[in-house]
């Protein structure tokens, strides 16, 4: 009886010591590899898409200083108000530009042709007509950009005089006004006329 015990328990253990190691590694290693490798790529392409989407240009240059075309807050107006007169101010800009290239390049560039003395003088009404025509049109280019940087600071359509609002229809029609009507009658008023013959024929 003594010997028939011990040959049929031994090779049991045996088969169960050699399964249970196997699972254990394998499970550990693939875990670990996958985890660090597809997060790191993500946060760098988000953070270059942003910085591209920030980067302006500014709408026109006045004076070597460059015009953002931002708009400020304004309480007298709402932001659709204040971007319509942003595109009014930016087209009637664009006209006047083409305006004063087209002055300085057809009335007051030079000519080949030797004119007779007649020719003379009328070239030179011409070109005088001409000079008063390109600072017109300088004097309201200025304005143009004057208006959008107060579109730019928050002050745009605030009378520079009483502060008040400017109406919007007179906006409308001139874009780059400073003042109320009223404000502008009163400038107006203030201003001398001069009479070049002296005397009317009253004495007065």
């Amino acid at each position: 009886m003594a010997t028939k015990k011990p040959t049929k328990k031994a090779p049991a253990k045996k088969a169960s010591a050699k399964k249970a190691p196997v699972k254990k590694v394998t499970a550990k290693k693939t875990s670990a590899k996958k985890a660090p490798v597809k997060k790191a790529p993500a946060k760098k392409t988000s953070a270059k898409k942003v910085a591209i989407k920030k980067a302006t240009t500014p709408v026109a240059m006045s004076s070597g200083t460059p015009l953002s075309g931002k708009i400020a807050r304004n309480k007298h107006f709402n932001v659709k108000q204040l971007r319509d007169q942003l595109n009014r101010l930016l087209l009637l800009r664009e006209r006047i530009s083409g305006e004063i290239s087209s002055i300085s390049l057809n009335s007051l560039s030079p000519t080949d042709r030797d004119p007779s003395p007649s020719d003379q003088g009328t070239d030179t009404f011409d070109r005088e007509f001409a000079l008063k025509q390109l600072s017109s049109e300088q004097d309201v280019l200025f304005e143009i950009d004057e208006a959008i940087r107060r579109l730019e600071n928050g002050t745009y359509g605030i009378c520079e005089i009483g502060g008040d609002a400017i109406n919007i229809e007179r906006l409308q029609a001139l874009p780059y006004v400073r003042y109320t009507i009223a404000a502008q009658s009163k400038i107006e008023k203030g201003r001398h006329t001069f009479r070049p013959f002296g005397s009317t024929i009253h004495g007065t």
